[in-house]
């Protein structure tokens, strides 16, 4: 049976850098969007305050989902002496429930233009036609992709700062990360790490994108090489990862078959409530 210490030793990075404390006790849970009421207006004296409105828009559904896997172990191996040997093996459920929690998270960022992994407003990750709850619509994509570069960060920041609010009003959000292809650390690094501007002839300006300290997430489950990559935002619950059960371990014996089984499972949800302002994605 694995323990703690396994159990820690397992854990991901990227489904941790979510909301992933966030424990849920149902077997799903919606997250409505709200706006309104938008901007206050100038009242005379001694006359009515104008009454706001608040409409609702999208709704996420985070679905708790059963993973689990298991291992038999024959009692012929025991008694060749193998049972150590295998006991160690079964250890590696541990890990082999975090690598599917990893790459269950990371589908999301895989899936970002995929048609058919949709949100609560209806279209995919990244898109140009998130919706707004009073109408009308806006991008979280580039509309003319970049390749990792300071440039491009610039461009993508810009972009984040001018996001429309759930009111449609500008809100001002700020980038605090980026998420790629463990392909490209070397130049995330390069970008992030510089205190001078990177490109050849530019050595002596100021590089923003170090001033900005972004987290850096390189994330080897991205199964894509290309230059497709997305910065984070500190938009209001945006990616979520939740518990409903957290890692369980089990070990039982089979009578019938002389079999010792070892199992692991665990029960989660993971979704964006706001898929459109939490993330800026560039499918270059």
């Amino acid at each position: 049976m694995a323990d703690d210490d396994d159990l820690k030793a397992a854990r991901d990075d990227w489904a941790m850098a979510q909301d992933a404390e966030s424990d849920t006790r149902k077997s799903y849970e919606d997250d409505v969007e709200y706006a309104g009421p938008g901007y206050a207006s100038e009242v005379n004296e001694a006359s009515p305050i104008p009454l706001g409105s608040i409409t609702e828009g999208a709704v996420t559904r985070y679905l708790a989902r059963k993973f689990g896997l298991r291992l038999a172990i024959s009692e012929e191996a025991v008694e060749d002496g193998k049972y150590s040997s295998v006991i160690d093996a079964a250890k590696r459920l541990t890990y082999s429930l975090w690598d599917t929690a990893d790459l269950d998270a990371t589908l999301m960022l895989i899936r970002a233009t995929t048609a058919g992994y949709v949100y609560g407003d209806g279209v995919v990750l990244a898109s140009a036609s998130h919706t707004l709850p009073g109408g009308g619509t806006f991008s979280n994509t580039l509309a003319t992709p970049m390749s990792p570069s300071r440039a491009a960060v610039i461009a993508m920041t810009s972009a984040i700062k001018t996001l429309p609010g759930h009111n449609g009003i500008r809100r001002g959000y700020m980038p605090k990360g980026v998420v790629f292809p463990v392909e490209q650390w070397a130049i995330w690094d390069v970008l992030v790490g510089s205190k001078n501007a990177p490109e050849a002839g530019e050595f002596n300006a100021i590089n923003v994108v170090h001033d900005m300290k972004l987290d850096l997430y390189p994330l080897p489950k991205w199964s894509n090489t290309t230059t497709n990559f997305g910065m984070l935002t500190d938009a209001h619950n945006g990616f979520n990862f939740r518990w409903k059960r957290r890692p369980r371990s089990r070990t039982w014996v089979e009578n019938s078959e002389e079999v010792m089984l070892h199992s692991i499972t665990a029960r989660w949800a993971r979704g964006n409530s706001d898929p459109g302002r939490s993330f800026f994605f560039s499918n270059a």
